[in-house]
């Protein structure tokens, strides 16, 4: 394996500073609590980095899917995924717009890479739990017990 994931989150939100390189994760997301489903998700990242097991460029593929309660499969995306030789790390964020979550349970994302030669390299596995609560009615006060003399 030439290259190893060190680092991925789910999140609502992340940056790469393009001056430092410095890679800022924000509300990271385990769990979606929603009274109803399905709702769509504004902003959905996935973040990763990736280093360089040996000193020589990378050339290969990545794969994203997702695993749904219902026990379905689809890839959500893909793409080239190189690393220059003088170049160790690898920091990618990946961002979801408007992802629709269609049922409430378990869900699993999958991000695998493969190599030049379609040798898969390694995955990284993020989940995330869609839990049912109760809606509340905004803006009503609490019935108040009665009080007897």
């Amino acid at each position: 394996m030439s290259l190893k994931c060190s680092f991925s989150s789910l999140s609502l939100g992340a940056s790469v500073d393009q001056q430092t390189g410095s890679l800022s994760v924000f509300d990271v997301v385990d769990e979606i609590r929603t009274p109803q489903v399905p709702i769509n998700i504004q902003s959905f990242v996935l973040t990763v980095v990736w280093e360089k097991q040996k000193p020589e460029s990378y050339d290969g593929k990545v794969f994203i899917h997702i695993l749904t309660p219902d026990g379905k499969q689809a890839m959500v995306g893909n793409g080239e995924l190189k690393v220059p030789a003088d170049q160790k790390r690898l920091k990618a964020v990946f961002r979801f717009g408007g992802f629709p979550v269609m049922a409430f349970g378990e869900h699993r994302f999958v991000l695998s890479w493969v190599n030049a030669t379609g040798a898969k390299e390694g995955e990284a596995i993020l989940d995330f739990e869609a839990v049912q609560v109760t809606q509340v009615a905004q803006g009503t006060a609490p019935a108040k017990p009665g009080v007897q003399h």
